[in-house]
Protein backbone atom coordinates (compact mmCIF):
# COMPACT_ATOMS: atom_id res chain seq x y z
CA UNK A 1 0.00 0.00 0.00
CA UNK A 2 1.38 3.36 -0.84
CA UNK A 3 0.06 6.45 0.75
CA UNK A 4 0.70 9.54 -1.86
CA UNK A 5 0.56 13.26 -1.12
CA UNK A 6 1.13 16.34 -3.58
CA UNK A 7 0.70 14.50 -6.64
CA UNK A 8 -2.17 14.76 -9.37
CA UNK A 9 -4.65 12.31 -9.79
CA UNK A 10 -3.07 10.87 -13.03
CA UNK A 11 0.36 10.85 -10.94
CA UNK A 12 -0.86 8.89 -8.34
CA UNK A 13 -2.55 6.45 -10.57
CA UNK A 14 0.75 6.58 -12.87
CA UNK A 15 2.96 5.61 -9.37
CA UNK A 16 0.36 2.81 -8.03
CA UNK A 17 0.93 1.47 -11.20
CA UNK A 18 4.60 1.44 -10.84
CA UNK A 19 4.33 0.37 -6.86
CA UNK A 20 2.47 -3.16 -8.17
CA UNK A 21 4.94 -3.70 -11.20
CA UNK A 22 8.03 -3.78 -8.47
CA UNK A 23 6.13 -6.03 -6.32
CA UNK A 24 5.04 -8.61 -9.34
CA UNK A 25 8.67 -8.37 -10.80
CA UNK A 26 10.68 -9.06 -7.37
CA UNK A 27 8.41 -11.71 -6.56
CA UNK A 28 7.48 -10.05 -3.41
CA UNK A 29 3.81 -10.02 -1.55
CA UNK A 30 2.87 -6.57 -1.27
CA UNK A 31 2.37 -5.89 2.82
CA UNK A 32 4.12 -3.02 3.34
CA UNK A 33 3.88 0.77 3.41
CA UNK A 34 5.02 3.42 1.74
CA UNK A 35 5.03 7.24 2.14
CA UNK A 36 5.75 8.94 -1.72
CA UNK A 37 5.49 12.59 -1.38
CA UNK A 38 5.88 14.65 -4.90
CA UNK A 39 7.78 18.28 -3.72
CA UNK A 40 9.09 21.32 -4.97
CA UNK A 41 12.50 22.15 -5.74
CA UNK A 42 13.14 24.16 -2.28
CA UNK A 43 11.60 21.04 -0.09
CA UNK A 44 13.71 18.54 -1.74
CA UNK A 45 17.21 20.60 -1.98
CA UNK A 46 16.81 21.02 2.24
CA UNK A 47 16.09 17.29 2.44
CA UNK A 48 18.81 16.38 0.24
CA UNK A 49 21.19 19.15 2.66
CA UNK A 50 19.81 17.89 5.69
CA UNK A 51 19.83 14.00 4.87
CA UNK A 52 22.70 13.45 2.32
CA UNK A 53 24.99 17.08 3.20
CA UNK A 54 24.34 17.69 -0.77
CA UNK A 55 23.00 21.68 -0.37
CA UNK A 56 21.42 21.05 -4.36
CA UNK A 57 17.99 20.46 -5.86
CA UNK A 58 18.07 16.63 -6.39
CA UNK A 59 15.35 14.32 -8.48
CA UNK A 60 14.51 11.61 -5.95
CA UNK A 61 15.16 11.02 -2.64
CA UNK A 62 14.45 7.55 -0.93
CA UNK A 63 14.53 7.10 3.17
CA UNK A 64 14.44 2.93 3.73
CA UNK A 65 13.11 1.98 7.14
CA UNK A 66 15.31 -1.34 6.69
CA UNK A 67 18.57 -1.90 5.13
CA UNK A 68 19.65 -5.30 3.89
CA UNK A 69 16.41 -6.84 3.18
CA UNK A 70 16.53 -10.13 1.45
CA UNK A 71 13.62 -10.29 -1.13
CA UNK A 72 11.38 -11.82 -0.98
CA UNK A 73 11.47 -11.26 2.66
CA UNK A 74 8.10 -12.80 4.36
CA UNK A 75 5.97 -11.09 7.32
CA UNK A 76 7.28 -13.47 10.15
CA UNK A 77 10.80 -11.63 9.21
CA UNK A 78 10.00 -8.32 10.92
CA UNK A 79 9.44 -7.99 14.60
CA UNK A 80 6.90 -6.98 16.21
CA UNK A 81 7.76 -3.69 16.49
CA UNK A 82 7.57 -3.41 12.81
CA UNK A 83 4.84 -5.42 12.06
CA UNK A 84 1.36 -4.29 13.09
CA UNK A 85 -0.37 -7.36 11.77
CA UNK A 86 -1.41 -6.04 8.85
CA UNK A 87 1.20 -3.92 7.37
CA UNK A 88 5.18 -2.93 7.62
CA UNK A 89 6.90 0.64 7.22
CA UNK A 90 9.07 0.03 4.39
CA UNK A 91 9.75 3.75 3.94
CA UNK A 92 9.33 7.54 2.08
CA UNK A 93 10.62 8.80 -1.36
CA UNK A 94 10.47 12.65 -2.59
CA UNK A 95 9.77 12.81 -6.42
CA UNK A 96 10.50 16.48 -7.23
CA UNK A 97 8.11 17.53 -10.10
CA UNK A 98 9.99 20.41 -11.64
CA UNK A 99 12.87 18.35 -11.37
CA UNK A 100 11.21 15.12 -13.55
CA UNK A 101 9.46 17.84 -15.86
CA UNK A 102 13.15 18.82 -16.60
CA UNK A 103 14.28 15.96 -16.86
CA UNK A 104 11.89 14.51 -19.23
CA UNK A 105 13.07 17.09 -21.79
CA UNK A 106 16.73 16.28 -21.02
CA UNK A 107 15.79 12.60 -22.04
CA UNK A 108 13.72 13.27 -24.64
CA UNK A 109 10.47 11.44 -22.97
CA UNK A 110 7.03 11.87 -21.50
CA UNK A 111 7.19 13.29 -17.88
CA UNK A 112 4.97 10.25 -16.78
CA UNK A 113 8.16 7.91 -17.74
CA UNK A 114 10.27 10.02 -15.70
CA UNK A 115 8.03 10.38 -12.36
CA UNK A 116 7.22 6.59 -13.11
CA UNK A 117 10.98 5.82 -13.49
CA UNK A 118 11.84 7.83 -10.42
CA UNK A 119 9.13 6.00 -8.48
CA UNK A 120 10.15 2.61 -9.51
CA UNK A 121 14.14 3.66 -8.30
CA UNK A 122 12.72 4.83 -5.21
CA UNK A 123 11.03 1.15 -4.66
CA UNK A 124 14.33 0.06 -5.76
CA UNK A 125 16.10 1.75 -2.97
CA UNK A 126 13.69 1.13 -0.26
CA UNK A 127 13.76 -2.21 -1.03
CA UNK A 128 17.23 -2.85 -0.58
CA UNK A 129 18.75 -2.05 -3.90
CA UNK A 130 21.61 0.03 -4.42
CA UNK A 131 23.79 1.45 -7.07
CA UNK A 132 27.09 2.43 -5.34
CA UNK A 133 29.28 -0.25 -6.72
CA UNK A 134 28.94 -0.92 -10.41
CA UNK A 135 27.95 -4.14 -9.67
CA UNK A 136 24.80 -3.59 -7.97
CA UNK A 137 24.39 -0.57 -10.21
CA UNK A 138 23.85 -2.88 -12.91
CA UNK A 139 21.68 -5.07 -11.11
CA UNK A 140 19.34 -2.07 -9.93
CA UNK A 141 19.28 -0.60 -13.80
CA UNK A 142 18.14 -4.38 -15.03
CA UNK A 143 15.24 -4.24 -12.72
CA UNK A 144 14.43 -0.56 -13.74
CA UNK A 145 14.31 -1.60 -17.10
CA UNK A 146 12.13 -4.75 -17.14
CA UNK A 147 9.56 -3.08 -14.17
CA UNK A 148 9.71 -0.60 -16.85
CA UNK A 149 8.91 -2.56 -19.56
CA UNK A 150 6.42 -4.29 -17.95
CA UNK A 151 3.85 -1.25 -17.40
CA UNK A 152 4.67 0.40 -20.98
CA UNK A 153 6.97 3.00 -20.14
CA UNK A 154 10.76 1.59 -21.53
CA UNK A 155 12.79 4.19 -23.36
Amino acid sequence: MIRISGATWHEKSLIKKVEKATFRHLNQQDFFVIDMTIVDEATIKDLNSSARGVDKVTDVLSFPCFDGLELPVAKDKFSFDDYDGNRVLLGSIMICRKRAEEQAVEYGHSVDREIGFLACHGFLHILGFDHVEPEDEKIMIAHQKAIMADIGLSR
